[in-house]
């Protein structure tokens, strides 16, 4: 460890501290590095308590919300996304599950940084994320409600934006798609 001279010379003891702290920090970051403890940029996914079901056949799921004359509500997140999470605990797994919501709308989850195959609207396969690059979701948490031809309804709502006024957004989003698919 550098000790800072105390030669009266204030920008040089500065100067002297900085360059220590800065290698301080070097260091660890290297040894952080070296033993493993920085994740790499495809980071293993953890498994999520709350999900809603996976888009799997979103074809067939068309035809089911063409017949309730419901729109269907699609969530596009990533497996490294905390705002995901939380917009799934606390508020679409719930609002997917109420009595009073449930019937509304078919739920389904698109993970945008997956290549896991689905069904497209059309009837022609694809993956998650081919799907979201369609509908240019790009970021997570995206909510997109879109009628039975896969058309969407609103505008997208992009993040968690104010967590005390989310669940309100959602069901604005879903009203204004039963709206309009129901005139």
């Amino acid at each position: 460890m550098e000790r800072v001279r105390t030669d009266g010379n204030d920008d040089g003891n500065r100067a002297v501290a900085r360059r220590a702290a800065l290698r301080r920090i070097l260091a660890c970051a290297l040894g952080a590095a070296a033993a493993g403890v920085v994740a790499p940029a495809a980071a293993q996914r953890r498994p999520r308590r709350f999900n809603l079901p996976a888009a799997a056949d979103l074809a067939a799921d068309a035809a089911a919300a063409a017949r309730q004359r419901i729109p269907l509500l699609l969530f596009f997140d990533r497996g490294d996304c905390p705002y995901c999470e939380r917009a799934l605990r606390e508020f679409l797994v719930p609002m997917a599950n109420d009595p009073a919501w449930r019937d509304r709308a078919i739920y389904r989850q698109v993970e945008i940084d997956r290549a896991t195959p689905v069904v497209d609207f059309a009837g022609t396969g694809t993956t998650h994320a081919a799907l979201a690059a369609r509908y240019g979701a790009s970021f997570a948490p995206t909510v997109l409600v879109v009628d039975p031809r896969g058309d969407p309804v609103g505008a997208p709502l992009v993040g968690l934006l104010t967590v005390d006024f989310y669940g309100g957004y959602l069901e604005d989003a879903v009203s204004a798609g039963l709206k309009k698919i129901r005139g």
